[in-house]
């Protein structure tokens, strides 16, 4: 059942880089590190947890899988948009990977606790992806500015 989730988070997680991908030309730079911030901690925290319950004898190993796993997530998704979208994504991922598999090293039961973070992953790349609506509205209107600036 967890590598069943693993599977599931990962491949979100990847489609949620390509969604930043094909809008990167539409994202200001404050949109971009907030994209780039909740991929990357999100995804650590997420994956990190489940690592955790797999390898619940080496908590070292655990933290340094979900720390690489955040900062790459946080780095591809804020490059995407700027340099500063990304490093305040690899930062995002560092605390993440660093605070999930020491969560699920405490608790003798963490399967609530994935289903749970499972759920708040969902809510926020839905919030994403109207954050990136309204981005790309602002941006039309913008354009649409210029354009009628540059006529009259």
């Amino acid at each position: 059942m967890l590598f069943l989730n693993l599977i599931f988070l990962s491949l979100v997680t990847v489609s949620s880089i390509l969604y930043t991908y094909k809008n990167r030309s539409e994202l200001a730079c404050m949109d971009g590190m907030t994209i780039a911030m909740v991929l990357g901690a999100m995804s650590s925290i997420s994956l990190g947890l489940n690592i955790q319950v797999y390898l619940v004898s080496d908590l070292g190993l655990a933290t340094i899988i979900a720390v690489v796993i955040g900062m790459a997530v946080g780095f591809i998704t804020g490059k995407l948009v700027s340099l500063t979208a990304s490093i305040e994504g690899v930062m995002a991922g560092i605390m993440g990977g660093l605070m999930s598999p020491m969560l699920g090293a405490m608790l003798s039961h963490p399967l609530g606790l994935i289903w749970f973070f499972d759920f708040a992953y969902i809510v926020v790349l839905i919030l994403i992806v109207f954050l990136v609506k309204q981005a790309r509205q602002a941006f039309l209107e913008e354009a649409r500015e210029a354009e009628k600036n540059q006529s009259g």
